[in-house]
This record gives C-alpha cells, sequence and structure tokens, in this order.
C-alpha cells in the first residue's frame, strides 16, 4: 500500500467525529502550534525545518482521520462540514508552516 492510495482509500472509521475533530484535530493541533512558536527562536534552521515537516505531516494524519470517521454523526451535514474546515485547516498548515519557515531563515520578516 502506498501513502497515496493509504490516503485516498475511503473506508469508514470508528472513531467518533467529535473525538476525531475536537480532539485530535483542534486541541492537539493548537497544542502542538503553540509548543512551535515557543521554541522558534530558540532552535536551529534544521530543527525548525523538521518541527514543521512533522507538524504538516500530523495535519495529513488529522484530515485523513476526520475525511473516515465523518459521518459517525447522526446528522451528516457535520460531517461534510468536518471535512471542509479541515481541508481549510490543512492548507493554512502548509502555508503557515511555509512562512515560518521562510521567517526563520531570514527571508520574509515575522511579525513577532
Amino acid at each position: 500500500m502506498t501513502v497515496t492510495t493509504w490516503f485516498l482509500e475511503d473506508k469508514p472509521g470508528r472513531t467518533p467525529l467529535w473525538v476525531a475533530f475536537w480532539i485530535y484535530g483542534v486541541l492537539a493541533s493548537h497544542v502542538l502550534f503553540g509548543a512551535i512558536l515557543l521554541v522558534f527562536r530558540a532552535v536551529s534552521t534544521p530543527v525548525i525545518a523538521v518541527i514543521l515537516a512533522a507538524f504538516v505531516v500530523y495535519t495529513a494524519w488529522i484530515m485523513r482521520t476526520v475525511w473516515c470517521n465523518a459521518f459517525n454523526v447522526r446528522n451528516a451535514i457535520y460531517g461534510h462540514m468536518a471535512r471542509a474546515l479541515t481541508v481549510a485547516w490543512a492548507l493554512n498548515t502548509v502555508f503557515v508552516s511555509l512562512f515560518l519557515f521562510l521567517g526563520h531563515v531570514g527571508k520574509i520578516q515575522l511579525p513577532f
């Protein structure tokens, strides 16, 4: 099984959507992002690159988890909403990670 087939396989999950979205997605992502900002100035560029790459990989896992568990709810509209919000969060994560990395190497000025 390749990464592409693993990610695109649309088998239903067994985790309740609220756990996948709110705990794994929102809460854990915010804690991880806060930790990234906390150590941002204290670590070297290769270390921040690895940290940001790991955060993007974690976000891809979250997107997959929410996608597979989206319809473990009574009302399907919540599954559609969770999927859309998670895709938007994933895009945001990629762009913010890119800009943080560019700021770390001095190519752009960061606001903090």
